[in-house]
């Protein structure tokens, strides 16, 4: 099928079946009845709610996943579990191959006893993710609870490294191995989680049922006499962030038992900073204090106090701690970095290019540097120094698409659209590869269509990465990228109707404000005019903002909880 043909049936489609994708567009989140709550955290939830529905326009990819992350967190919190899985669900389609909110979305499938969807849910999640450890733990619980021991089994035993010295996993394979009847399997592995967590007096009813099996009364006996109601302690930061207070009563294996285990400092700053990977930055301090008074020379802790008191806008305790942590850690290229993330923050972009550019001479590795640094760079038009700060980024993170875009935006700037090609054509996947990179191929269209340098061949290349991208998903920013490729040829009609299309589609997900970025290029269209960049003007990767406290948001009010209605 032709592009054009394939094109034009496309809109229509977005017009006229936007049912057909349910699966894979934003719902929105239902506002869920408060009244059972006390005053004061329904106050919260009204608050949250207005905040997000307020910044939620302003945002893409990931950033608008965390947002939706957050809420979800908050209502699941609250107990409100459908409000939270719908947001959860919205956080998975703006970034579906992010196995974070695939997790937690099954896990409180888990809590809401919808065994089928949270087992799919999580399985989904270990295919993406095979490092954290919880979920892996959560598919051998799913797995066991469905009946499916061999299953269970082959994914504790793939747990590699990270399965090491870790008292769940070790107690989950003794179970395994005792509904296999491989007792002997089954006393070891119990007794190495018992060694490993010595407090969790629940293993010894496991550890009397393997006796049991081996006709061993006497030890049965004694091991069941010692069994308690203490379970194997796991620490899940990503799952007790996420319900806060609530993770205790989270359903593991069919029973009730803590979900996030270890104490100190050490589980707090844990804690602390899922809290502030989903911007919950206030809530974040209580933790993060309490790791502080654990260690209050700790540069490290100082430092990430600096960054939440920076955002949350109380520049002088930021800039006294960030100061601190750098009198404790001269030589430590991070302590500056966050020296110079509270400086941008409190509007001293001087000082904070200063001590990028110190830390990365420190450790040229510094990732974060880097990126605030090119950043910097672009918003001074020093788009050569930006570019170059980009480019070592993709060396230090080939697998992030979004640096490949920055420096494409740096060369466009910089009048080099055609050097820009150049580096963007090594990072396109291979024909065989098992990984497609649909952003790599998205931004490839965009560069050819938009640069006047660009060869026949490559135009050629970039019309059909568009064509296998729109089949793959029709999501706004890649309609627009097609409607570029047609605009290239000088199809302008059909690019305008792509271009609207793709207006319709950005206003069903996310109303009006969504729909604002794409605007720009329809008006080009309009007029029969090729746009010269590859993004519109103000998008981010052309002029990337400054960070930013936080907006202020008014304390709860500390009233006492309203009565509940029987």
């Amino acid at each position: 099928m032709k592009l054009t043909r394939l094109a034009l049936a496309g809109a229509i489609a977005l017009l006229l079946s936007a049912a057909a994708f349910a699966q894979n567009v934003i719902r929105p989140v239902p506002s869920p009845d408060l009244s059972n709550l006390s005053k004061a955290e329904a106050a919260q939830l009204v608050e949250m709610r207005a905040e997000f529905d307020r910044s939620k326009m302003t945002m893409v990819g990931e950033p608008l996943a965390k947002a939706y992350s957050l809420l979800a967190s908050s209502y699941a919190q609250a107990g409100l579990y459908d409000a939270a899985d719908v947001a959860l669900a919205n956080a998975i389609v703006v970034t579906p191959e992010d196995a974070r909110w695939i997790y937690l979305r099954g896990m409180l499938a888990r809590m809401r006893n919808q065994t089928a969807q949270a087992n799919e849910l999580l399985e989904q999640a270990l295919r993406l993710d095979r490092k954290y450890l919880p979920i892996r733990i959560a598919v051998i619980e799913g797995r066991l609870t469905a009946g499916d021991v061999e299953g269970a089994r082959q994914i504790a035993e793939q747990a590699g490294a990270e399965g090491k010295n870790n008292a769940s996993l070790a107690a989950l394979r003794g179970r395994i191995a005792l509904r296999q009847r491989r007792h002997a399997d089954a006393l070891s592995a119990i007794n190495e989680a018992l060694r490993l967590d010595p407090a969790a007096d629940q293993l010894y009813a496991v550890q009397a049922d393997i006796f049991a099996a081996q006709g061993n009364t006497a030890n049965a006996n004694t091991a069941r006499a010692k069994a308690g109601t203490t379970a194997v302690r796991q620490l899940d930061t990503l799952l007790a962030g996420f319900l806060g207070a609530r993770a205790i009563t989270m359903p593991v294996a069919g029973q009730a038992a803590p979900a996030a285990g270890g104490s100190g400092s050490d589980d707090a700053l844990s804690k602390a900073r899922f809290l502030i990977g989903v911007q919950q930055f206030e809530d974040a301090r209580v933790p993060l204090d309490q790791a502080l008074r654990s260690k209050p020379n700790d540069s490290g802790l100082l430092g990430l106090s600096a960054r939440i008191e920076a955002l949350l806008g109380n520049r002088s305790l930021a800039t006294t701690r960030a100061n601190e942590a750098v009198r404790l850690s001269p030589n430590d290229a991070a302590a500056l970095v966050t020296r110079g993330v509270v400086a941008e923050t409190g509007g001293d972009e001087a000082a904070a290019q200063a001590d990028y550019e110190k830390a990365i001479g420190l450790s040229p590795s510094l990732t974060e540097a880097r990126l605030l640094l090119g950043n910097r760079y672009m918003r001074l038009n020093r788009y050569a120094a930006a570019a170059e700060q980009y480019r070592q980024l993709i060396k230090l993170e080939p697998k992030v698409a979004e640096h490949l875009g920055r420096l494409a935006a740096a060369q466009v700037a910089d009048g080099r659209c055609t050097e820009a090609l150049r580096d963007l054509e090594p990072a396109l996947p291979k024909p065989d590869a098992t990984e497609p990179r649909p952003y790599v191929k998205q931004i490839y269209v965009r560069v050819v269509s938009t640069c006047r340098g660009a060869a026949d061949a490559q135009h050629k290349v970039a019309s059909g990465y568009a064509d296998e991208l729109y089949r793959r998903r029709p999501a706004p920013p890649v309609v627009e990228a097609i409607a570029l490729a047609h605009a290239a040829r000088g199809n302008f009609t059909v690019a305008k109707e792509m271009q609207g299309s793709a207006i319709f589609a950005a206003v069903r997900d996310g109303g009006t404000e969504a729909a604002e970025p794409f605007r720009e290029f329809f008006k080009k269209f309009e007029t029969g005019q090729m746009p010269d960049r590859p993004w519109p003007a103000d998008n981010s990767f052309f002029k990337p903002a400054r960070l930013q406290p936080q907006p202020s948001r008014p304390a709860p009010t500390a009233t006492a909880p309203a009565p509940r209605q029987n």
